[in-house]
């Protein structure tokens, strides 16, 4: 199932590139989105950065996902960013992986300046690979996404504005 998705913020891309890249605002989104714990790392190689969130999440899916998964349900995120262009614009890549399921999205993502701010866009797709209730589950997952990057907007909004209590 394809899935698309923008966030917007108030100020330039290289500011809120700084945002997604910082740890305790990958904490203050992960505590915002339901995880019951998580682990965030960021990792530069030059101008490339890697950043990988794991959140673990109370098992808020479908009753036929649920038995697969147990207690807890793993997501296992990385975002690869490549070099910022002249104006702060970076284009990377987004992969989740649900553990303890054949779930997964993967896609793009472009961080760029708009005439009021920035826009951070995510193009993926979701794919469950379940017979009989896949695309069941692909819906529920893609429905999942797109309310977290409310959340996280909302949060990184609040960020950028100073609030920076979890």
């Amino acid at each position: 199932m394809d899935l698309r998705t923008e966030l917007r913020f108030d100020t330039d891309p290289v500011t809120v590139f700084a945002m997604f890249t910082d740890e305790a605002y990958l904490a203050r989104k992960a505590d915002a989105t339901g995880a019951v714990r998580h682990e965030a790392s960021v990792t530069r190689l030059g101008d490339h950065v890697t950043v990988r969130l794991l959140r673990v999440m109370p098992p808020d899916v479908p009753d036929v996902l649920r038995r697969l998964v147990g207690e807890t349900i793993d997501l296992d995120q990385t975002d690869v960013w490549e070099p910022a262009s002249s104006d702060g614009a970076r284009t990377g890549s987004i992969r989740i992986v649900m553990g303890g399921a054949p779930v997964n999205l993967t896609g793009g993502m472009t961080l760029i300046g708009t005439t009021t701010g920035t826009s951070a866009i995510v193009a993926a797709r979701v794919k469950a690979s379940i017979p009989l209730v896949g695309a069941r589950i692909e819906k529920a997952v893609h429905d999942a996404v797109v309310h977290a990057a409310r959340v996280e907007e909302r949060v990184g909004r609040a960020w950028l504005a100073g609030d920076r209590s979890r």
